[in-house]
């Protein structure tokens, strides 16, 4: 192909303009040669400043292309297309406009496809929330390997989103793949098509790929109702049975769905629980059930574990009671009554529910505490689990950030882990106890045993082990990528946050900073010890913690007010509320020629602006109901 490059990296983009310069800072920090790599962005016809973003760094960097669709299509669908039609990659990756790619992972896992000419490639994804990082689809992305057989790496298709992924495209244009129209599903239908086309893959563990979660980002599928999803999938099974996938891909897609799908997500949680039109979930089944049927195939014969077993037979039974009774026992999780039987742990069922079948815990820890064994101090670790479950790793995980840990060496003995109690004082962070077991699955050690006494119940049951490290809660500037380091002009705070008078952070204000806040920087400064420290433009200091706070840029929408104003007048009537939410009453009604002074801007947890008084009310930011004065 003409002008072939390495990688093309295809961003379909509408209204993201809050979250597009950080998205294409991550390509352009990406450790490649950028004449091996282009970014594809095509807008579905924003209505904000989204193409003004992306022309403007087409202009900057010649790695980057900018294309507008002539009409909106409503899903990124067609931008994706429209991106694989013009791409010159040999390899295509899909990136959404909210998210950011890993510098260092995304070039290691495309050198290393190159090398092994693999047609896909698994590399780890992480998302981001106000509470967490945490690693996405493992099963995938576990360890270094090569030569694989893509649809038989095992629960492959239960990730199947773009995060994390690079397939040649080759594969996608030979066997005319192509993104369905949807609302919802359409990545599924793809992904699963493309992968069972491949016959080679790699993969490789080092994060490649980070999701935004953060509450103010809200997508599409957050607005499609649970049985609007279900519907979709019914479609997206029905294609799945139309092709000619090998016979392990497609045992694999169907037992996606049908698991995941249907027996998780469907009826597996307190949404159901809590519905007033069961009937409609109940009605989705058996339509699942009609059309597994109707291509000769059976339903359990796609059940892996006995939960969705059970779930599956009182459905099947019409026993809704019983259903009912055993989701709610199910989503109780550490707080339901448990026992331990034969060295395993086991869910507690009522008489009404002892036909079912055992339900236990594929592996459960119990930290025992320090123990003189050998002439040593040692941690202990009492595992109760099958004799088939193999422990492949101890970790030191810090707490509520999966992407920091440290692998400790660890003797297993008679149904205990011993790990060196120096390892664990050695730790500058706190840290969670945890243990990788069959190559991938994941599980937090607990600080005590599940129990199934009906009259005493154990307070914080479902408690896990949490360690102070020796830095106790202080900031690790080498700990991970995990600090805004340059060219931030703009932040939003995503998580309670304190303000000080110094760099040090000795001094606090007398106001801390609140979440959907956003903050304009005036520059990064850093501590004694090295520390990134945001410089606000009021001469504050806040965190550079990306677990604390968000580079956004500031939008210069027509539709509302992003630049703080000292005070706006009322255009329109409008409501005054006590939250960002505007949730519950009004508190106050506002006429036109109201003057109001202004304290901040903050985002709703949606990203819609809110205009924050001085007397700490929130009023809209829209420009049709107030004016900067």
């Amino acid at each position: 192909m003409e002008n072939e490059k390495l990688l093309s990296i295809i961003v379909p983009v509408y209204n993201k303009e809050l979250f597009l310069e950080a998205c294409i800072e991550s390509i352009q920090k990406l450790n490649i040669d950028k004449e091996k790599i282009e970014a594809i962005f095509v807008d579905d016809r924003s209505t904000d400043k989204s193409l003004e973003i992306t022309e403007a760094f087409a202009e900057k960097y010649s790695f980057i292309k900018s294309i507008q669709l002539e009409e909106n299509s409503g899903s990124p669908s067609t931008p994706r297309n429209v991106g694989i039609k013009e791409a010159k990659g040999t390899y295509v990756t899909f990136l959404d406009a909210d998210d950011w790619l890993d510098a260092e992972g995304l070039p290691m896992l495309v050198n290393q496809a190159a090398e092994h000419r693999a047609d896909v490639a698994f590399g780890q994804s992480v998302k981001h929330t106000e509470k967490i990082q945490k690693k996405l689809g493992r099963f995938s992305s576990y360890k270094v390997a090569n030569n694989l057989v893509p649809y038989e790496i095992e629960r492959i298709f239960r990730a199947v989103g773009p995060p994390g992924k690079i397939i040649k495209r080759a594969i996608i244009i030979d066997n005319e793949i192509e993104f369905k129209h949807m609302k919802y599903g359409e990545d599924k239908l793809f992904f699963i098509d493309a992968i069972s086309k491949c016959k080679t893959a790699s993969m490789n563990s080092v994060p490649v790929y980070h999701v935004n979660r953060y509450t103010y980002n809200q997508s599409l599928v957050g607005q499609t109702s649970i049985l609007e999803k279900t519907r979709l999938n019914l479609k997206i099974l029905e294609e799945i049975l139309k092709l000619n996938l090998p016979a392990y891909a497609e045992f694999q897609a169907i037992s996606r769905i049908i698991e995941v799908d249907f027996m998780a997500r469907l009826f597996n949680n307190n949404r159901f629980l809590n519905a007033e039109n069961k009937a409609s979930f109940y009605d989705l089944f058996h339509q699942m059930t009609q059309e597994i049927k109707r291509y000769g195939k059976n339903v359990e014969d796609y059940l892996l574990e006995n939960k969705f077993r059970n779930i599956y037979q009182f459905l099947k039974n019409e026993e809704y009671q019983k259903l009912n009774d055993f989701i709610t026992i199910l989503i109780q999780a550490g707080k339901a009554k448990k026992y331990v039987k034969d060295n395993q742990v086991y869910f507690l069922m009522p008489k009404h529910l002892q036909e079912a079948l055992p339900v236990k815990e594929p592996i459960f820890a119990v930290y025992e505490g320090t123990q003189w064994i050998d002439q040593n101090l040692k941690e202990a670790i009492r595992v109760y689990k099958d004799n088939d479950k193999q422990v492949n790793k101890v970790l030191l995980s810090e707490i509520n950030n999966e992407l920091n840990y440290k692998s400790l060496n660890f003797i297993e003995k008679e149904n205990y882990i011993y790990i060196n109690t120096e390892d664990l004082e050695q730790c500058d962070y706190n840290f969670n106890l945890g243990i990788i077991y069959d190559d991938y699955k994941f599980i937090t050690v607990n600080m005590n045993l599940p129990n199934a006494n009906d009259t005493v119940n154990l307070r914080r049951q479902n408690f896990k082990t949490e360690f102070e490290g020796t830095g106790g809660a202080n900031e690790n500037p080498d700990a991970t990528n995990k600090y805004l380091s340059e060219n931030v002009k703009t932040v939003i705070v995503i998580k309670k946050a304190h303000q000080y008078l110094d760099v040090e952070f000795n001094q606090l204000t007398e106001e801390d900073i609140e979440v959907g806040e956003l903050i304009e920087i005036k520059e990064i400064v850093r501590t004694h010890k090295g520390t990134p420290r945001l410089k606000t433009a009021n001469g504050y200091f806040i965190t550079a913690n990306k677990q604390f706070v968000n580079r956004i840029v500031k939008a210069t929408s027509d539709k509302y007010i992003y630049d703080l104003p000292q005070s706006v007048t009322i255009l329109k009537k409008c409501k005054e509320y006590q939250n960002r939410k505007f949730e519950g009453e009004a508190i106050n009604i506002l006429n036109n020629g109201d003057q109001i002074e202004i304290k901040k801007i903050v985002l709703s947890p949606k990203g819609t602006p809110r205009l924050k008084t001085l007397n700490n009310t929130f009023i809209t930011a829209n420009r049709d109901f107030v004016k900067e004065v």
